[in-house]
Order: structure tokens, then C-alpha cells, then sequence
């Protein structure tokens, strides 16, 4: 399958929002929701004709002296009808290649994907809180930072 991503635009942005777990999305900053354009990265997958298959929306998040620190990938969504093809994988090595040198840790990680994000190339970190033999995760999991 023939995967393209590209940054979304205004116009997906009702798309994004439809097509998530409870989360709205805007063009612009609002009341609620998420705005594209206080995104790092928002992106679309889109097959060969032009049918959004799945997005992703990430954030800047600067140290304490403003300074960049570390990438929040915030939200990836990806429709029924294009999982297990590949669309995750295309959105993440997009991601990946614009901010080659950041961390990038997920915002909150669904548990039951752990050997997805492992796959994707992400690691986890064990919180305080994990217990061997007991799969809670209550560490990160994020891509480590290229810079030394």
C-alpha cells in the first residue's frame, strides 16, 4: 500500500476530529480542543487517491529556560479500516525524521499497543511504581534523544 503523509491543513481538521477518541481539533486555538497551528507536527496519512487513513498531532515542550526540550507526541490515530497496514509505522518514521535529534515521549500510551511502540521504535523506561512480573507501565515511553 502506497502511503503519503503530509502536514494537515485547516481542512482536516474537522476529519481529525471526528476521527478520534474524544479529542476536537481546530484550525485555530479555541476554548477546547487542540489547534494545528500551536501543533510541532500535525500530519496525515493518505493513501494513493487521497483518503486520510490516520494523523498525528505533537507538541514542543521547552525546559524551564525555554530552551527545546523534548517532543510530546500527543495523539496518533489511525482508522479501522487501514490498521495492521502499515499507516502508524509511515506516520511515526515521518515524525521521526523531523525531529531526528529530540526526545519524543508519548503523552499517555495505550498498554495493550506496549509491543507496537516497541516495534515502532520507542523504549520504555520503568516508573517507581512498576513491579517486576506486573505489566501496569507506569514509566515513559518514548524515542530517546540522538544528541549527546
Amino acid at each position: 500500500m502506497n502511503i503519503t503523509v503530509r502536514d494537515a491543513c485547516s481542512a482536516d481538521a474537522a476529519w481529525m476530529s471526528d476521527n478520534t477518541e474524544q479529542w476536537v481539533i481546530t484550525a485555530e486555538p479555541a476554548d477546547t480542543g487542540m489547534a494545528l497551528t500551536e501543533a510541532l507536527h500535525a500530519l496525515i496519512a493518505e493513501d494513493s487517491q487521497g483518503t486520510p487513513m490516520g494523523w498525528l498531532y505533537s507538541s514542543q515542550q521547552n525546559s524551564a529556560h525555554g530552551e527545546p526540550g523534548y517532543v510530546r507526541l500527543y495523539e496518533m490515530y489511525v482508522a479501522p479500516e487501514f490498521r495492521r497496514r502499515g499507516v502508524s509505522r509511515a506516520l511515526v518514521k515521518e515524525l521521526f525524521a523531523r525531529v531526528p535529534d529530540q526526545e519524543i515521549v508519548l503523552s499517555a500510551w495505550d498498554r495493550e499497543l506496549y509491543e507496537v511502540w516497541l516495534k515502532l521504535g520507542f523504549t520504555y523506561t520503568p516508573g517507581p511504581e512498576d513491579k517486576p512480573g506486573y505489566n501496569a507501565y507506569f514509566g515513559d515511553m518514548a524515542r530517546p534523544s540522538a544528541a549527546p
